[in-house]
């Protein structure tokens, strides 16, 4: 792990502030409820998406009986409906590891990145614009929806329904939470690749980086990112951040364009329980 600083904070600070912007964006319009070892999101009109309906940050060795009371709620919750933890802290980790693997539970490991140094600079793709869309920008909003749909067909989770709860809640936390939309667009109007960036609590946090399969390999991921990583640099947030799967290729895309990794987190999930 290369070593940095942002102003006077250390590594395990800017994992932290970044991880802590992840859930932030997530919690934009969930019931939030804080627990004594996690904070529980929970949004019961997205059942089908695990990230609105779990505990994050899990802390200290809670039992079993006492995550699943905190996952179904006051008011329940079926049973058949997908449900994850992640949690940051190494010793909860490996009660975790404990606790879950055996019962069914997959496991992933995400990696926190921060922005090491100065904004990259990447040409655009020619042919390409980049635009930031405007809330009220009806045309360009599913132009972006229809583009992430392309994206997430890769994905061996796909599902129509699926994908219609990812554009409600990627549309609420751009409306509700002040994230934007920014997308790669040709000239017919077609957009082949978007990201959400969200400036608060002083990270410029980017999220949900995809490019449509049929335009990937040209450099589009990168210029996003990069403009994203410049546009929250120029509006005076030093620390730019974003997460993704440790073993996962967009990875070393951002390490090429100077992200660097500062911690990580594991998810546990599991389909009902």
């Amino acid at each position: 792990m290369v070593s940095v600083r942002v102003g006077q904070l250390e590594v395990s600070e800017l994992a932290e502030a970044i991880l802590q912007a992840e859930d932030d964006l997530l919690a934009v319009g969930c019931e939030v409820e804080p627990v004594p070892f996690a904070r529980v999101l929970r949004d019961r009109t997205l059942s089908l998406i695990y990230d609105v309906n779990g505990l994050r940050n899990v802390r200290g060795k809670p039992t079993l009986q006492e995550l699943t009371r905190a996952v179904e709620g006051s008011a329940g919750r079926k049973r058949d409906n997908h449900w994850r933890l992640v949690a940051r802290d190494p010793a909860t980790i490996q009660h975790l590891d404990a606790l879950l693997l055996p019962r069914g539970f997959s496991r992933q490991v995400c990696v926190a990145m921060a922005l090491h140094g100065e904004a990259p600079k990447v040409a655009v793709p020619k042919g390409l614009e980049l635009v930031l869309a405007a809330p009220d920008d009806e045309d360009l909003l599913a132009a972006i929806s229809h583009g992430q749909d392309l994206v997430r067909r890769d994905e061996i989770w796909y599902g129509v329904e699926v994908s219609r709860q990812m554009e409600r809640l990627a549309l609420r936390q751009m409306r509700e939470g002040r994230a934007e939309f920014l997308a790669a667009r040709t000239p017919e109007g077609e957009v082949v690749g978007s990201l959400l960036l969200r400036c608060d609590q002083g990270v410029g946090f980017i999220a949900d980086v995809g490019t449509v399969p049929s335009w990937r390999r040209r450099g589009i991921a990168s210029a996003l990112v990069a403009a994203a990583s410049a546009l929250a640099r120029m509006r005076g947030f030093s620390i730019v951040g974003l997460t993704a799967r440790r073993d996962g290729s967009p990875r070393r895309i951002y390490a090429d364009l100077g992200f660097i990794t500062v911690g990580e987190s594991v998810d546990w999930l599991r389909a009902g329980y």
